[in-house]
C-alpha cells in the first residue's frame, strides 16, 4: 500500500499536514517487575457480591451474626 490517497486533495493533505503528532517510543512488553505490580494492585474480588445483589441477601447478610450468636449461646446452654 504505497499510494497515499489523500495525496489528491490539496485541501485535506494542507490540514492533514498542519498538525503534526510525534508519536513517542514506549517499550512494547512491560517488564516482569510491571507485571507484578499490576497484578498485586489489581482490584480483588468481592466474595459477598453475589449476596449483596439480591434482595434477601442483604437481609441475610446483617442477621447472620446475630443468628450465630443464638445458636452458639444455646449450644453452651445444652452443653452446660
Amino acid at each position: 500500500m504505497t499510494q497515499d490517497p489523500f495525496n489528491k486533495e490539496y485541501n485535506l493533505r494542507k490540514n492533514l499536514d498542519e498538525y503534526g503528532v510525534e508519536v513517542p517510543n514506549f517499550p512494547m512488553k512491560s517488564s516482569k517487575w510491571d507485571r507484578l505490580i499490576h497484578y498485586l494492585a489489581s482490584p480483588a474480588l468481592n466474595p459477598f457480591e453475589r449476596v449483596l445483589s439480591s434482595s434477601n441477601g442483604y437481609t441475610l447478610l446483617r442477621t447472620a451474626p446475630v443468628i450465630g450468636v443464638v445458636m452458639y449461646g444455646a449450644v453452651q446452654v445444652f452443653m452446660w
